[in-house]
């Protein structure tokens, strides 16, 4: 029902020309996405599968009732009937802990079931700011690409009317003509980039083969913060689901290592139980007069089993040291990842306002040189680099914001705070 609820909400924003957040847009690809509700899935399992393992640990209780008939071929002798009817009970008294163990198994499976959950839900959410935030960026340079033919398409068309007319020599209509040509590609290229852009954020937001479409805001308010390396580095060890899974695969392990010593020890069992049997047909009160007590404890102790107890036991613990490897591993990867991106995010705090005041100039030096050009003052080579610098600083500046932007989501990503925003 909520899927619907949030198509048709899709369907209403779009057809009354609204853009789309990059949060709406993330949860529409929790809906529709088909691995979040494997996962979903796989949580439920490994739910149920604890609540059953659960069990091992009450009573179990059983209740029979039968029926025999003995014939004897073409003799003689009457046909036998027997009835017989009873109630047992039978518990496990003492296993060194492997009931338990066996538990505690199944818990740690649910919890890592549930890490998988956020894992699979994070990942969705960063495709979807990845692919959001480059659909924007190729919309921003693809506007830039625009700007800049139509420019280039009247400077070329003033240039030609001066060659026509004398004013200006042929080299000046030959650069014009260059520099036309170079907007025209740069334009075609940055129209198919956003075409794909859009049909990745479609695909992220799993509406790539729906007719609705999709629009988004054109352009993006972004104040860049960083945190401290130390500061990212405990929240990343609390939160990230990638170190927590490897962090149950190591409980997992030890809890395998103790489950294998435990077979390997004697256990002690017991049960008890009432029955009774009949020729006739038994009813309540001939069971309440003729039933049958027995009660039994049974101590059961390991002695041979092919060596198989012994090898159990190394192998879990050849198991426990791959878990330790892989889990100190992971988090040394992290680490180097969060160094990386942390300096990454710095560098773009420092570059950003660089590129902003580069576009300054360069828009002040533009209008400069087109003065100089109408006053003849300038030539068209200098006119054409003072365009030329405008639309480099402005193509730089965007591509600097949003891949910082998408920086900052692979941080979130990384530090394991991503998918809580959208709890």
């Amino acid at each position: 029902m909520n899927r619907y609820i949030l198509i048709i909400l899709l369907f209403i924003s779009t057809s009354m020309a609204q853009s789309l957040t990059v949060d709406e847009c993330v949860r529409i690809a929790l809906e529709n996405k088909t691995s979040l509700k494997r996962a979903d899935q796989d949580v439920t399992i490994a739910r149920l599968n604890r609540a059953s393992t659960g069990a091992l640990m009450l009573p179990s209780v059983n209740a029979s009732n039968s029926f025999s008939e003995t014939t004897y071929g073409n003799s003689s002798s009457e046909a036998s009937e027997r009835y017989s009817g009873g109630l047992s009970l039978s518990q496990s008294l003492f296993n060194f802990g492997s009931k338990v163990n066996t538990l505690k198994q199944s818990d740690n499976n649910y919890n890592t079931a549930k890490q998988k959950k956020r894992q699979a839900k994070a990942r969705i959410i960063l495709d979807v700011y990845t692919y959001y935030y480059q659909y924007l960026k190729n919309s921003e340079l693809f506007d830039i690409a625009g700007k800049d033919l139509e420019l280039s398409e009247k400077q070329l068309e003033l240039v030609e009317k001066q060659y026509n007319l004398g004013a200006v020599s042929k080299t000046d209509y030959l650069k014009a003509s260059v520099r036309y040509g170079t907007a025209k590609s740069s334009f075609l290229s940055r129209e198919l980039s956003k075409k794909n852009s859009e049909k990745s954020l479609r695909h992220s937001m799993g509406l790539l083969n729906s007719n609705i479409v999709v629009n988004v805001q054109e352009k993006m308010n972004f104040i860049l913060s960083v945190p401290t390396f130390d500061e990212a580095y405990n929240l990343m060890l609390a939160n990230s689901p990638d170190l927590n899974i490897l962090d149950n695969q190591i409980s997992g392990a030890q809890i395998s290592v103790k489950k294998a010593w435990s077979s390997s020890l004697p256990s002690v069992n017991m049960s008890v139980g009432m029955n009774a049997s009949s020729s006739d047909q038994i009813t309540r009160t001939y069971f309440d007069d003729h039933y049958i007590k027995s009660a039994n404890i049974s101590v059961s102790i390991p002695i041979f089993s092919g060596f198989r107890n012994k090898n159990s036991i190394q192998i879990s613990k050849l198991q426990l040291d791959q878990a330790e490897t892989r889990f100190n591993a992971g988090r040394s990867s992290a680490k180097v990842s969060l160094y990386a991106l942390i300096n990454t995010l710095n560098n773009y705090q420092e570059i950003i306002p660089i590129q902003e005041e580069v576009l300054l100039s360069a828009e002040e030096d533009l209008k400069l040189a087109q003065q100089k050009y109408e006053l003849g003052s300038a030539s068209i080579l200098e006119l054409l680099d003072a365009q030329l610098a405008l639309i480099q600083a402005s193509s730089s500046l965007v591509r600097t914001k949003y891949d910082a932007a998408i920086q900052v989501a692979n941080l979130d990503d990384l530090l394991g705070t991503l998918d809580k925003k959208y709890e």
